[in-house]
């Protein structure tokens, strides 16, 4: 899926979601060009412990968004365009790109419609997770230690059916492209699509399956076929509070059989809103994981997130615990024992002024642990002028001598002026 392919279906979702009804006149009025210009330094560019590589550089960003989005229907887009352009190190300069895309269309006869689509050209070292956002503050767990232009589109429409306030079954696909320039990387293509079914028997009890199929394909390492299946039995206590017992089965099988492994997973959990800005989750778990050859690997998994979004303040707190599968990045490092806790706030001085700050730390199998820090200042002056000042550090630990080679630090400082039309 290439950007002209991601701006067909943006084109092709206005024109459903606009209808005759709306003029074109108002559509318009929802369309927003922009320009944004980024300095940005780095003492370590590639991320690498010795013979750091430091450079100031420019990017130029025109943009364009769109947003309609209603109860019902509607499309939130931002794409960018963006010309690089280092001081030093001349021969990194090129052509950088951001498109996110959200779309829904609910219909009177229950069937939905949605689509997400996110496409990134770059070559920043360290890759944020599709379908997050900068408040997220969480990363893929390949780390390039090249700049290297790579791109990523993935594009994921759902279609459902809703028989209840909140029962509703459906399909979702996902065609996830990763294709990079970086010497001993690995291009691949990820094709995923799992039905699924949630059925509330009454106010109180509900149930949820759902099962999944991967097509893995990569360029230099066996293909994939993954099947997985879950399900969950869901009871509420009160409108507030939803406790949950969940099953999962996992089967792995490559090309070649030896890496093949299964995976057995159950956890409780526990859903609570304390307010209509206020959210908190917790589960916790226990996992075996199968190989074909090798050790099994077991362990207990968990995790947790609270989440508020109010006028003044947004802060997003997450914990996680047990494993992960490093799948379709750069490196594809596969299944990893892995924990990682992530935070960011931000707070409205006011309606002009805001700062805000983030940070995380994150370890994988091995004996490197992942820190990260920073802190930002955003001011609008107008309405269609915005300044931002960032600050981020990255260091990485190891507790091996012999691998103190993969240690770095790296501190980074931006600052960015947006003009809005």
């Amino acid at each position: 899926m290439t950007l002209h392919r991601t701006i067909f279906i943006v084109i092709m979702f206005l024109c459903i979601l606009t209808g005759s009804d709306v003029y074109a006149t108002d559509i318009l009025k929802q369309i927003h060009p922009y320009i944004s210009v980024k300095g940005e330094y780095s003492d370590n560019l590639n991320l690498t412990n010795e013979n750091q590589k430091k450079d100031f550089y420019t990017t130029i960003s025109p943009g364009i968004k769109f947003s309609n989005m209603d109860a019902k229907s509607g499309v939130d887009l931002d794409a960018s365009a963006g010309a690089v352009f280092y001081n030093d190190y001349t021969n990194l300069n090129y052509i950088s790109a951001n498109a996110n895309l959200n779309a829904k269309y609910l219909t009177s006869s229950h069937f939905n419609f949605y689509l997400q689509n996110s496409y990134t050209r770059s070559d920043s070292p360290r890759e944020r997770e599709f379908f997050t956002t900068t408040q997220d503050n969480k990363f893929v767990l390949a780390t390039e230690t090249q700049r290297s232009i790579y791109w990523r589109n993935v594009v994921s429409p759902t279609v459902e059916y809703q028989f209840g306030p909140e029962s509703r079954v459906g399909i979702t696909y996902r065609n996830n492209v990763y294709q990079t320039a970086a010497v001993g990387a690995k291009n691949s293509m990820e094709n995923y699509v799992s039905p699924f079914i949630t059925y509330w028997l009454n106010r109180q009890n509900g149930i949820s399956m759902s099962y999944a199929y991967t097509n893995g394909h990569f360029e230099t390492s066996p293909d994939l076929n993954t099947h997985k299946v879950e399900a969950s039995y869901m009871l509420r206590f009160t409108p507030k509070a939803t406790a949950s017992l969940n099953g999962g089965y996992t089967k792995q099988e490559y090309t070649v059989q030896s890496m093949n492994y299964a995976i057995y997973e159950s956890s409780l959990g526990i859903s609570y809103l304390f307010s209509s800005t206020l959210s908190a989750s917790a589960q916790v778990g226990y996992y075996w994981q199968n190989p074909e050859i090798g050790r099994n690997n077991n362990g207990v998994t968990f995790k947790a997130d609270i989440t508020q979004k109010d006028a003044r303040t947004t802060y997003t707190l997450s914990i996680q615990g047990g494993y992960t599968q490093d799948l379709f990045t750069a490196q594809n490092l596969g299944f990893r024992k892995y924990y990682r806790a992530t935070g960011s706030i931000t707070h409205f001085l006011d309606r002009q002024l805001s700062i805000g700050c983030l940070g995380s730390v994150e370890r994988a199998s091995g004996p490197e642990t992942i820190f990260g820090a920073g802190a930002n200042l955003s001011y609008l002056p107008f309405k269609w002028l915005k300044f931002s000042l960032e600050y981020k550090y990255t260091q990485t630990n190891t507790t091996y001598q012999n691998e103190a080679t993969n240690e770095y630090k790296e501190n980074r400082g931006m600052l960015t002026i947006t003009a809005t039309y």
